[in-house]
């Protein structure tokens, strides 16, 4: 909880010096109890109302704020801000295998995953390239109940658990998800399509079957690609597909 916290308590702060952010919720009080591994976030309550006829634009507005949101001058790393592995719906279980140590690393990865694909999908797969690209506060989780209206007409964010700094492709590839509601919020945006998005819909597939690290470390470097390899044959043979139920949301779910 406590890389919640520590991005809660700074995109809050940005909100606070910002009167065309969205509302944010303060945090009254965190504590916890090592002894028992506990952590405890209270955060104010806001009243909220049903939601608008134009809420769909402003969950777009309020995702636009917090892409642009800067980042802080301690310093921009993947992820929360408070550490720990980034949260996305790319990743296997919805999150990161791996607290990758720079934009290359984790670009090192899902290109090891496009080594994985069936030939004729691995052969017509482009290559991800992100490591150019800005990091920028994203929230992966576009489910309807993270954003609300308050009584006083604002528009709010909520659940700073999946949010952290991605690369851009990240936050095009969450809005590009096929749900309902992602579908009207990015009808809102005018977001430029990123060229990695079909590579990402493709490997999300590898990514499902196997929530591992793929044989590599933080860097992104191989640490025992022999013994990955077998492990990867046997889990795609017995069809252990562990994400494969929701394949249906990907922006691009078949392969060449």
């Amino acid at each position: 909880m406590y890389p919640e916290y520590e991005t809660l308590k700074y995109i809050s702060r940005c909100a606070k010096n910002d009167i065309n952010a969205p509302r944010v919720p303060e945090i009254i009080h965190f504590f916890h109890r090592r002894d028992r591994c506990l952590a405890y976030l209270v955060m104010e309550n806001i009243n909220l109302t049903p939601p608008p006829e134009d809420f769909h634009e402003r969950v777009a507005k309020a995702i636009q704020w917090l892409r642009k949101c800067p980042v802080s001058p301690d310093g921009a790393t993947l992820g929360p801000l408070g550490g720990g592995a980034a949260h996305h719906e790319l990743f296997g279980e919805s999150k990161a295998p791996l607290k990758f140590s720079s934009t290359l690393a984790l670009e090192r990865f899902l290109n090891t995953a496009i080594t994985m694909l069936p030939p004729k999908g691995r052969s017509s797969t482009a290559p991800i390239r992100i490591s150019h690209e800005r990091l920028v506060f994203t929230q992966s989780d576009m489910d309807e109940s993270n954003f609300g209206v308050d009584d006083q007409g604002r528009t709010c964010l909520f659940d700073f658990t999946t949010v952290g700094l991605l690369p851009e492709s990240f936050a095009s590839y969450t809005m590009a998800l096929r749900m309902p509601f992602t579908e009207a919020v990015a009808r809102c945006l005018d977001w430029s399509p990123t060229p990695n998005l079909q590579s990402m819909s493709r490997i999300a597939r590898v990514l499902a079957m196997s929530s591992g690290t793929l044989g590599l470390d933080e860097d992104g470097n191989p640490i025992n690609p022999i013994s990955f390899q077998r492990r990867f044959k046997r889990i795609r043979k017995n069809g252990e597909a562990g994400g494969e139920a929701n394949l249906q949301r990907l922006p691009y779910a078949s392969e060449p």
